[in-house]
């Protein structure tokens, strides 16, 4: 399975960013300002992704001079810069795609990455969105998590509704249940085992990984 790093605009922690990169991710892709994040920690992506609008021209000669490859779109455009990079990195084979850059500081921006995780699924990849103390993913029909300590988790429907919710390893567990978008129930449960599972049988559910303990150091 191919793996992609998408490293976007959004704040990104350099300490995250190095952990990421450690997991020698085959493709990296800076959309648009992920390119100085990258630049930040002495990496270099191996495509760089965007109308280049907010990556400073010193960096964008920078990457240039690196022999990066350069997807340029006018600043007039229907896709946003991190939506093309998940395209791109699509359009390169990458079925497993952790996207840095992509939470925080702008409501708007985070809602519509939220959405590119449906895109993701559409175009049969998994996608994933993280920061220092979040990972955001899709359930799917089936998904096993493995317990993190000082870490917990929250069930939101993407659909009006999700039906046949199953699971396991966690402190308030659901039998076959429905959850609605309109009324919260899975909003912060708990690992009580080494793994926890999720099954759905019909609909769209957002799995919230968050961390309730301070980050060590």
């Amino acid at each position: 399975m191919k793996r992609a790093l998408i490293v976007g605009g959004g704040p990104v922690d350099p300490r995250q960013l190095r952990e990421e990169l450690a997991r020698k991710p085959e493709l990296i892709i800076a959309a648009d300002r992920g390119g100085h994040a990258l630049l930040g920690v002495g990496r270099h992506p191996h495509l760089a992704v965007g109308d280049f609008d907010s990556l400073p021209e010193a960096d964008r000669s920078a990457l240039a001079a690196a022999g990066v490859r350069m997807l340029s779109f006018p600043a007039a455009k229907d896709e946003t810069d991190l939506e093309l990079a998940l395209d791109s990195a699509v359009a390169e084979g990458a079925e497993d795609i952790r996207i840095l850059g992509g939470l925080g500081r702008r409501i708007d921006h985070t809602l519509g990455n939220i959405g590119l995780l449906l895109r993701a699924a559409e175009l049969g990849s998994a996608a994933r969105l993280l920061d220092p103390d979040h990972e955001l993913l899709l359930a799917g029909r089936a998904l096993t998590l493995p317990a993190r300590p000082g870490w917990a988790l929250s069930l939101i429907p993407l659909t009006p509704k999700v039906c046949g919710v199953r699971t396991g390893g966690l402190a308030f567990p659901l039998c076959g249940e429905e959850l609605y978008l309109a009324r919260p129930r899975g909003i912060h449960n708990e690992f009580c085992a080494a793994t926890a599972t999720i099954e759905v049988a019909e609909g769209i559910l957002l799995v919230v990984l968050f961390r309730e303990s301070p980050v060590p150091g």
